[in-house]
């Protein structure tokens, strides 16, 4: 019987372990179909199968804990060996897609020889659709939900209106566009962090975009720290002063770490803004690059009921889908991070962040950088121009299309590898112990 982790013909494919992994990579964050995808599998599993530095863990099976054939057989197989380091990162994306799958079980032995204590929970990696029946929590009786705290964070949709999502588009939707050039941007490996500052006091001293030296962009920051259902929800929003902005356009595959949003990325001390939101930009409407319940491409947000004080684990979360015009905002002193997407789906998911601060330090420089002042003069970058450039004829500033709708509540948030909730009582692993995925 042929080995299944194998090249598929004589001459088709990559050959070497790690040629197999780049090339499962590459081909997941394109996938279009579920025959991609159990290649993308075929590929990792030929990777760890082959013999594999003297450090690294010695078979797939490590890994998968499935594989058939005999550990000292693979060892044999004549592939060169992947550093410790490729062999990692192929182990946890093959667990990822385990399970994304339903099938955590099988990543367990992998994770653990890796140096995984725990992992996210099934229910997170594997995400319920919104829409979905049973996708919120099941802790739903009258006298739990009573006893509930209110989540950290809150969704609106159709807060953007159509002409404002496609200026956005315009400068943040292609992945070819000037910005993401102007800035070097990269999802694989990540680049450096970008954002830009402005001073709200500008912004709402303007009686409009067109007296507003920040113009569109100015406008929409107004309009969220305006937006009645927002500040009902974020009454300190008031007390803001300054806005940083910056974006994301990812492939549905791809994913961002569990973090705490933070001045500088926490250089000198970790600093959180007073709300951060999202803004979904993603192409498509209820019928086009969506599906049947209107979510666009990539995995949802999740924000946690943790704080950077807390010694255990989040025990709740929060998760809002990708959907075109939609805001997500979060209290931003709690962790938060972005669900790589499940399965296949077409279309990239195209983000606009906007935090709050009362105070930031604003850090003048050349190139990209954490805080950049906003260039919003006339010879500024064209992204920046198209940015400031007012809105004609658009109903930006009204809010009768806007309506809060709940996010999808978790209970569980961390399991242990063998998939039982992790309790206060399992203490505080260190981050690089606990599996996200991504």
């Amino acid at each position: 019987m042929a080995d299944p982790s194998a090249p598929s013909a004589a001459g088709d494919g990559p050959s070497s372990p790690a040629e197999a992994a780049a090339a499962a990579r590459a081909l997941w964050l394109e996938a279009a179909s579920p025959s991609d995808l159990a290649e993308v599998e075929r590929l990792y599993r030929h990777a760890l199968s082959s013999k594999t530095s003297d450090d690294a863990p010695t078979s797939a099976s490590d890994v998968a804990n499935d594989c058939s054939e005999p550990a000292a057989k693979r060892r044999k197989s004549g592939h060169c060996g992947l550093t410790r380091e490729q062999f990692v990162q192929a182990g946890e994306k093959l667990a990822l897609l385990l399970c994304q799958s339903g099938r955590c079980r099988k990543a367990k032995k992998g994770l653990k020889s890796i140096g995984f204590t725990c992992r996210l929970a099934e229910r997170v990696l594997c995400y319920p659709k919104e829409g979905e029946v049973g996708a919120a929590s099941s802790a739903s009786s009258g006298d739990k939900a009573a006893s509930k705290k209110a989540p950290p964070c809150q969704i609106v949709d159709n807060f953007l209106s159509k002409c404002e999502v496609e200026r956005l588009r315009s400068v943040f939707a292609s992945p070819a566009a000037d910005y993401w050039a102007a800035h070097e941007y990269s999802v694989e490996p990540p680049s450096p962090y970008f954002s830009y500052v402005l001073p709200l006091d500008d912004i709402l001293s303007a009686t409009d975009a067109s007296t507003s030296r920040f113009g569109f962009i100015g406008d929409l920051a107004r309009k969220i720290i305006s937006c009645p259902i927002v500040q009902q929800k974020f009454p300190k929003l008031c007390n803001a002063k300054f806005v940083e902005l910056w974006a994301h356009n990812r492939p549905h595959a791809s994913g961002h770490q569990m973090h705490f949003d933070s001045d500088d990325e926490g250089r000198g001390g970790v600093r959180n803004p007073i709300v951060s939101t999202i803004l979904y930009i993603t192409a498509g409407d209820a019928t086009t690059n969506n599906d049947a319940n209107g979510n666009a491409a990539g995995g949802p947000s999740l924000v946690t009921n943790q704080k950077l004080s807390d010694n255990r684990l989040a025990t709740k979360g929060w998760m809002a889908h990708p959907r075109p015009q939609r805001l997500v905002a979060f209290d931003g002193r709690y962790l938060h991070g972005v669900v790589p997407g499940k399965g296949v789906r077409a279309g990239r998911r195209a983000t606009l962040m906007l935090a709050f601060w009362e105070k930031i330090q604003v850090r003048p420089g050349a190139g990209p950088g954490s805080a950049r002042p906003f260039p919003a003069s006339e010879d500024g970058p064209e992204w920046a121009r198209r940015l400031v450039a007012p809105l004609d004829g658009d109903e930006s500033c009204s809010y009768d299309s806007c309506a809060e709708v709940p996010p999808v509540e978790l209970d569980v948030i961390y399991e242990t590898l063998d998939g039982k909730p992790w309790k206060r009582g399992m203490g505080m692993p260190e981050y690089d112990q606990v599996f996200q995925g991504f």
